[in-house]
């Protein structure tokens, strides 16, 4: 039982450690800024004619 409570513990260390890395913060505020963030979008076309 001790066994399966240390693995369990360093396997939530081990990816609490890799899954935020600085890379990766820089990644998503780099994606967040081309996507939406530029400004006002223009507006859509017209429909068109008709119907």
């Amino acid at each position: 039982m001790k066994k399966i409570i240390l693995i369990l513990l360093v396997s939530c260390f081990y990816i609490s450690m890799v899954s935020c890395t600085p890379e990766e913060v820089a990644d998503s505020t780099q994606s967040a800024t081309c996507c939406g963030n530029e400004g006002d979008l223009p507006p859509p076309p017209p429909p068109p004619p008709g119907g």
